[in-house]
């Protein structure tokens, strides 16, 4: 090792030690003298130990350090390495001797250890430093007087923001920018001291200086703050402001001071802007389109609907829409629309830009902040207007409206959402999610009442928003719409059902699943009723309803059933999976067993192997025999039911892949019995390499605890022959449960 590597190791190690003995030192019971506590610390300080350890130890004394610790801290001060570990401490001790080294240190350092020391001292707010930084104010260093700014401010009070409105006035820009944000720190003790007068003062000193946008931000909200309900005039003046920052500072300072008159204040500045709005443009209907060029075109016909019903009417035509159906080739976009009685076919070429229709009239950009600065205040007072501009809003207005009802609304709100959830993309997708989020009986039964008013699309969205708050009171309106004509209405009241029935009206579900009208409305009827039975409470009765229905049905209504019986589970579904799997339907007979075999709980495995052993067909026995291996693989059993499943594998399979698989679920649950089995199987040739190797390692596992059983169990497998290298480890095993055994 070189000589400086191990000099640098040594200090470590000297390092260690000595952190070692502070920490002793400071946790020393608290009847021992302070010396006691700290001396070994600031002996430390006074050495020659390496630079690292006097770091480290500084960081100790943060912990312990008292006004004895000072003289050793302070000529750190002026340490370029370690001044910031020595303000550590400085800034924590409580007593006044740390506030004069940092005073005194500011007379004698310069440059960034001088900031270092100013931070600190603004750190501990030393009301006596006020002089000594004032004068810093005036430093040729800006980065020195910006820090003696924000200590200033740090401290508080009319001392020390005396200095700082004259520097406001008259100091270099970078240093009045420090001197604002000193200000700003002077303003908000002095608000919190229940100074309003000096705070009010300060903030509009701020913002009417020449500094920059920040501070006048900063000023601003700070000057309305403190005002209180006075500031309303000036929170007003923001929200009319041209400047977007000013604004968006304005509803910034309108969420936090919350009040019933800043609600009014903002519903009265969202009707000054509203302004009566034409009747919008007649929208195309997008029937095809199509990219590419030739004879290869990709269809984005999806793409452009997309983008038509999020407002996105100006398309430029590109890559973009659908990869590159036509490499090297100019490409262009046909689309075909009809617009009132009239279809069209345009083309566009790449590069250029669709437009699909006429964008109506934009509502005045500030609206929709103010509509969701309404929603965070969460006064009542604001639902109407909120509600006119759900209903009557430009696009982007009404998208803001209808997710701030999810928020303000009550049971008044519920048909300008439904009227919103009708259209598509982002609108109808928030007023769905605004229909769900709101709560209350009241809700539900505007909800409920709104059903029998309607029909058509409308009646089709109210009934998706019934079964996502699963409004169980309208169930029978439910089963009214499940017979509707109207398909969309019928197939919306099927999936709405299987939220809401419940188990009395349970049948007339799995009816539409056995007689359904067709085959889409056979899938949502699955589907409901999967999500029904997954509700009930009672798993053995709902199975058993389910497998009542099976007779007389069609076989793939049957296999469907029996699909539903296997995700309710229980002993009632185990017991008709063991019945269907012994059915003489060859669908009913793979369904069941595919089913036992994929069963999720352990009360599977008497009937799985009851179906092993008797079934003929052995196709479904091996299912049934690899399902049962699968529990005893996979599941939590007591070791002795997983030991005895294993064996009961190994004496029914007639193919040794199960039994290889029995041997392996052996290996790695290792018992005297489970060896007991092993061995055996040592002598069927199809099975000796894995029953030798299980063996060996089970023995291996279960030395200590059973040496008898070792013991005879190696002894038979020597005597069945095989491997030499197996047949050396299984005497060496037996040698060792002998000497156990012996011991």
């Amino acid at each position: 090792m070189s000589k400086v590597r191990f000099l640098y190791v040594g200090a470590v190690l000297l390092a260690l030690a000595l952190v070692a003995a502070a920490r002793t030192a400071c946790a020393a019971d608290a009847g021992n003298p302070a010396d006691d506590r700290q001396q070994v610390l600031i002996e430390v300080l006074q050495s020659d130990a390496p630079k690292a350890t006097k770091a480290i130890t500084c960081k100790q004394l943060a912990l312990c350090g008292t006004a004895k610790a000072v003289p050793a801290l302070a000529p750190l001060l002026a340490d370029a390495e370690l001044a910031s570990w020595a303000r550590i401490p400085l800034e924590v001790i409580p007593d006044p001797e740390a506030d004069a080294a940092l005073r005194d240190a500011m007379g004698q350092v310069t440059g960034r250890l001088l900031i270092g020391v100013i931070n600190s001292i603004g750190v501990r707010g030393d009301a006596g430093a006020v002089e000594a930084l004032a004068a810093r104010l005036k430093d040729r260093d800006a980065e020195v007087a910006s820090a003696a700014a924000v200590a200033l401010g740090k401290i508080g009070g009319p001392a020390a923001a005396k200095p700082l409105e004259t520097a406001l006035a008259g100091a270099s820009p970078d240093v009045r920018s420090a001197a604002a944000e000193g200000l700003v720190l002077c303003a908000e003790k002095s608000l919190n001291a229940g100074n309003q007068a000096d705070a009010v003062k300060w903030y509009d000193l701020i913002r009417q200086a020449d500094v920059p946008r920040q501070r006048i931000v900063e000023g601003t909200r700070g000057a309305i703050l403190a005002r209180g309900s006075a500031g309303l005039p000036l929170l007003i003046e923001q929200l009319r402001a041209d400047d977007r920052e000013m604004f968006y500072i304005g509803l910034r300072t309108a969420r936090e001071l919350g009040t019933p008159e800043v609600t009014k204040a903002v519903i009265e500045e969202l009707g000054r802007l509203r302004q009566p709005r034409p009747e919008a443009p007649e929208t195309p209907v997008l029937k095809s389109a199509r990219y590419g060029a030739g004879d290869q075109w990709a269809d984005v016909t999806a793409k452009l609907a997309a983008a038509m019903s999020n407002h996105q009417l100006s398309i430029v035509v590109s890559n973009d829409l659908a990869g590159d159906p036509a490499p090297s080739q100019v490409k262009s976009l046909q689309v075909t629309y009809s617009l009132g009685d009239e279809e069209k076919t345009v083309t566009v070429a790449e590069n250029e830009t669709l437009q699909l229709g006429e964008a109506g009239p934009e509502d005045d950009p500030r609206m929709v902040p103010l509509i969701y600065a309404l929603g965070d205040l969460g006064h009542p007072a604001a639902l109407p207007v909120v509600l006119e501009a759900a209903r009557d809003g430009s696009w982007r207005t009404r998208v803001a409206a209808v997710r701030v009802l999810g928020q303000i609304g009550d049971a008044s709100a519920v048909p300008v959402l439904v009227e919103a959830a009708q259209a598509a993309g982002e609108l109808g997708q928030r007023a769905l999610e605004s229909l769900d989020r709101l709560e209350g009986e009241a809700i539900d039964k505007a909800i409920s009442a709104g059903l029998g008013q309607v029909s058509g699309p409308t009646k089709a969205v109210l009934i998706q928003v019934v079964g996502s708050r699963g409004i169980q009171s309208a169930v029978p309106q439910l089963l009214e719409a499940a017979d509707s004509d109207d398909e969309p209405v019928r197939l919306a009241a099927l999936n709405a059902l299987g939220m809401t029935v419940g188990f009395d009206q349970l049948d007339k579900l799995i009816q539409r699943l056995v007689e359904p009208k067709d085959a889409q409305e056979a899938d949502v009827a699955r589907t409901a009723l999967l999500l029904a039975c997954t509700r009930m409470p009672d798993r053995n009765a709902t199975a058993s309803k389910l497998l009542a229905a099976m007779p007389g049905t069609p076989v793939d209504r049957k296999v469907a059933l029996l699909e539903l019986v296997g995700a309710v589970a229980g002993e009632k579904a185990i017991a008709g999976m063991a019945a269907a799997a012994r059915s003489d339907e060859d669908a009913l007979c793979d369904a069941a067993s595919r089913l036992l075999g994929e069963w999720m709980s352990p009360d599977a495995a008497p009937v799985l192997l009851d179906l092993a052993k008797t079934l003929e067909d052995e196709k479904y026995k091996l299912r049934a025999l690899r399902g049962y291996l699968r529990i005893a693989r996979q599941f939590d059993v007591p070791i002795d039911e997983r030991t005895a499943m294993c064996g009961e594998t190994l004496q029914i399979a007639w193919r040794p892949d199960e039994k290889k698989l029995a041997l392996e679920v052996l290996a790695r649950f290792p018992t005297a019995e489970g060896l007991s089995l092993a061995v055996p199987c040592v002598r069927d040739a199809a099975l000796r390499p894995e029953a030798g190797e299980t063996a060996l390692a089970i023995a291996a596992k279960v030395l200590d605890a059973d040496p008898a059983a070792v013991a005879a169990a190696m002894k038979a497998m020597i005597e069945a022959g095989g491997e030499r290298s197996e047949i050396d480890r299984a005497k060496a095993l037996m040698d060792q449960a002998a000497l156990k055994a012996a011991g």
